[in-house]
């Protein structure tokens, strides 16, 4: 097979040629060898495909060398097939230029496919052709392939440099594989490779990803040890990684100990900071930084404002929030829809409805196209105003602007739908979602099931159920929550015990709140002693009762009129150190008249004393 491919290789036209090769890799084969790839199988054949002992000219430009943007991939190809039958061929290095101007179009496959081919008509490589060859593997998420051309190269007497191992770690880096990332850090080291600013900065990259922060912080110290100088990129990386873990003075530590290095933190790296005061809602600490950062030069850009709008607004300061926004533009830095989106949202938290309105159509008129989020915001704001008119607005003129609403734009409707007691037409809105052909989540099925149950709309909500079942969406405890809650209400007792039974025979864990649920709906049916027995077996099963659970087990009893059970309870739960919430303490003081052990335990304990 092989020799018959050897034969036909160059009677197709080159464009031809690569067809084949482009159409087999897309089909998940490759030539020559059934196993990907076939270099590794190194079998030198030295093929004579000429007799010709003219040396032929190479393509001549930018200097001798294909230019990168010049040609197109096919004319490439055709001189690839060129440099093949020339007699004498070209040297390695040429072919190793080569491989890397197909590289930098970004032509992968195509790379791993040439390598194919030389070693099929006996061109050997060095270790600048095998780097690349090692690139492409790596960025076409084949990094265990990549890994054997390492091996390969030993085997052939062919030393890896830094590049090598360098690409090598950020491959296993990438897929997330940090341990083989390190193991090969060490290898490097073993064989005599100095690691460079460039091998500690991807394991640093590596290890802060995958949420070792101290490991390399450590890695940072033992590149200093070593006599390597990190650069902005390293600290950069680890002053993130501290701030996703919320150490932000931690962060602040090094970025002070990068300005006493002489290592200038850019906008980046200050913008990183920045996000982490905002997300620890620390204003006083974040603005003070933003000085600092401006009084050093370093100046802010929308990525760095944006972060400052989005923090005053979830921390209620909307004004000032409106004042950075303005000095945006004076400072040379355009909002983007993540800006827009921020104040937008910043006003619907204050319940400033038409501010938000007004900050989408200066959005529109600056030429900044709304997004989806952008009404997702705006929608969400006015359901929690329980402007449903406006919301459902919003959603006509998401079409009318060609923006395909989302899970989360149809979720938000149902849920206000439902809360202003209009559960049909979530259910149609429902219908409509399905039909446009978005898929619901476990989200929006225990959306619509809460709003059907709490409005006694049962079939509806049994129909859903079996619906979401058929689409293979396995229930959570959240909405057996919600289920068991809604039979309760619609006073089917049996129903809601065959579910709660159900829970178990499914596998899955019940939480305090079901509980809770159960214990309410028994007393509420006036099954006071199996809600009495639910409660100790709760604690029993290992969810021990919290402020809730007694406050709805004391109000069961004292409305089934068993007063001794609710004050012993009662006495239970101060001793666990929690207390009556108001509707409890109501209860009792309208129970104080005349019910004698209410009123001796009011007058004289402690707790009743407390109480009042």
């Amino acid at each position: 097979m092989l020799m018959f491919m050897q034969k036909n290789a160059f009677k197709a036209s080159a464009s031809s040629s690569i067809w084949v090769v482009q159409q087999h890799m897309e089909m998940g084969f490759y030539l020559f060898l059934p196993d990907f790839p076939s270099f590794l199988f190194f079998n030198h054949h030295h093929i004579t495909t000429s007799t010709c002992t003219k040396k032929r000219s190479l393509p001549q430009n930018n200097g001798g060398f294909l230019s990168n943007n010049s040609i197109s991939i096919d004319d490439a190809l055709a001189s690839f097939y060129r440099m093949l039958r020339m007699n004498p061929r070209p040297s390695v290095v040429e072919f190793g230029r080569f491989l890397g101007s197909i590289a930098k179009k970004k032509q992968y496959s195509t790379v791993v496919s040439l390598c194919n081919q030389m070693d099929l008509f006996g061109v050997t490589h060095n270790v600048y052709s095998l780097n690349i060859l090692i690139n492409c593997l790596c960025r076409l998420n084949h990094v265990v392939f990549a890994i054997s051309v390492l091996g390969k190269m030993f085997k052939l007497g062919i030393q890896p440099d830094a590049i090598t191992f360098n690409t090598l770690i950020n491959g296993r880096c990438i897929e997330g594989e940090i341990k083989e990332a390190v193991g090969l850090f060490n290898e490097m080291v073993r064989r005599g490779h100095q690691p460079d600013v460039i091998s500690y900065s991807t394991v640093i990259n590596g290890l802060c990803k995958s949420g070792n922060t101290s490991m390399a912080l450590q890695l940072l110290r033992k590149m200093e040890e070593k006599g390597c100088k990190p650069n902005l990129v390293a600290y950069t990386t680890i002053i993130d990684s501290l701030c996703k873990d919320t150490l932000v003075n931690d962060a602040m530590d090094l970025l002070s100990e990068m300005v006493d290095r002489g290592i200038p933190p850019d906008v980046v790296t200050y913008s990183t900071i920045l996000h982490g005061f905002c997300s620890l809602g620390h204003l006083n600490e974040a603005t003070i930084l933003f000085n600092e950062m401006v009084g050093r030069n370093v100046m802010p850009n929308t990525v760095t404002f944006t972060i400052l709008v989005d923090g005053l607004c979830k921390e209620g300061m909307v004004s000032e929030a409106r004042c950075v926004f303005e000095a945006m533009t004076k400072k040379g830095a355009e909002p983007n829809a993540y800006t827009y989106n921020a104040l937008m949202d910043g006003y619907c938290l204050n319940n400033q409805m038409d501010e938000a309105q007004k900050v989408l159509d200066i959005m529109v008129d600056k030429g900044c196209a709304p997004v989806v989020h952008s009404y997702n915001i705006l929608i969400n704001g006015y359901c929690k105003r329980r402007r449903l008119d406006e919301a459902k607005s919003l959603l006509v003129e998401m079409s009318e602007k060609e923006l395909t609403p989302d899970t989360v734009t149809y979720s938000t409707l149902m849920q206000g739908l439902c809360q202003v007691g209009r559960p049909q037409e979530a259910l149609n809105l429902f219908k409509e979602m399905c039909s446009s052909g978005l898929l619901p989540d476990l989200m929006t099925y225990s959306t619509l099931l809460d709003g059907l149950c709490k409005h006694g709309h049962l079939d509806e909500a049994l129909k859903l159920l079996k619906s979401m079942q058929e689409s293979k969406i396995e229930p959570d405890i959240v909405l057996y929550n919600i289920l068991i809650e809604g039979m309760f209400i619609a006073g089917k007792l049996e129903v809601a015990k065959e579910l709660f039974s159900k829970l178990f025979a499914d596998g899955i864990q019940p939480t305090i709140r079901t509980y809770t649920i159960m214990i309410k709906g028994l007393l509420k049916e006036g099954l006071s002693d199996e809600a009495y027995e639910l409660f100790r077996k709760m604690e029993d099963d290992g969810f021990l009762p919290n402020s809730c659970s007694y406050n709805v087990i004391i109000q069961g009893f004292l409305q089934n009129q068993d007063s001794s059970t609710a004050i012993r309870l009662i006495d239970e739960m101060v001793g666990k150190r929690f207390s009556a919430d108001s509707s409890t303490f109501q209860m009792l003081l309208d129970l104080e008249s005349h019910d004698e052990i209410i009123s001796r335990f009011m007058r004289g304990s402690s707790q009743g004393r407390k109480m009042k």
